[in-house]
């Protein structure tokens, strides 16, 4: 069995017991040796994921623990918040709207109301998507520190998905500013030719970004002329869930 597949195992075995379990219990109950058991939880505290109990010797599940499955929580949370008014949006202007979250330097959609209309947008939920071609990940990117923008650039290539498409990190760069300054990103034909998108970014009450709304459609619903109009509808969404999280702007 792989020590990863161990590793989980014990994880497994400590949820179901609160106060925790010894290495010689843990031992009897998966009949793997104690060396390897010792190896393993040893590894697990040094990531915080278990923690063991002096008085007693236990191990028990870790606080590390607890932070990441917040992160899933809050996700989930986000969702059911943002989901009204995302079909509101979508009803309102006929637009396809999106809900999305970065992970890995990557956009994934959580979330999408079609709009009316023949042309089908190709997003799905669970797919995953570039961060520089869509407005969704635009409006994240736009919102990180530079260290953390940073990681993201290291050893990434911009690939190309239409001939609109940004490719190189230092237009995008360019982008990013124009994106903060106005408040919503563009995606102008970048990830899907005829297909535009407009996005902004959502906040939790840390005013960390947590995800980001979209609306897309062909590029005669999302023209120069009305982009104003739509884009001010994206920012008034993604604000309003925003502080339904209990994001309070800074003045």
């Amino acid at each position: 069995m792989p020590a990863v597949e161990r590793a989980i195992i014990i994880l497994q075995l400590l949820a179901q017991e609160p106060e925790g379990l010894t290495i010689s219990q843990i031992t009897q109950r998966l009949a793997v040796p104690k060396s390897t058991i010792f190896t393993i939880l040893t590894t697990l505290k040094q990531y915080r994921l278990v923690e063991r109990v002096e008085e007693t010797g236990q191990f028990r599940l870790g606080m590390e623990l607890f932070t990441l499955g917040s992160t899933v929580v809050e996700r989930l949370n986000v969702r059911s918040v943002a989901y009204p008014i995302l079909k509101r949006l979508a009803q309102d202007t006929g637009l396809t709207t999106h809900l999305g979250i970065m992970d890995q330097g990557e956009v994934i959609y959580i979330e999408k109301i079609e709009g009316r209309g023949p042309i089908k947008i190709s997003s799905a939920l669970g797919r995953r998507m570039g961060v520089h071609c869509t407005a969704l990940g635009k409006a994240m990117l736009a919102q990180l520190p530079e260290a953390e923008l940073q990681l993201i650039v290291n050893g990434r290539t911009l690939p190309q998905r239409t001939p609109n498409t940004i490719t190189s990190w230092e237009a995008l760069r360019t982008d990013l500013a124009r994106t903060r300054e106005r408040g919503y990103s563009f995606d102008d034909e970048e990830n899907e030719l005829g297909i535009r998108c407009l996005g902004a970014p959502v906040f939790n009450h840390q005013r960390e970004i947590v995800c980001a709304m979209s609306m897309s459609g062909p590029r005669d619903r999302i023209s120069i002329e009305n982009i104003g109009t739509l884009a001010g509808q994206v920012v008034e969404a993604a604000r309003e869930v925003s502080q339904n999280l209990g994001y309070v702007p800074s003045f």
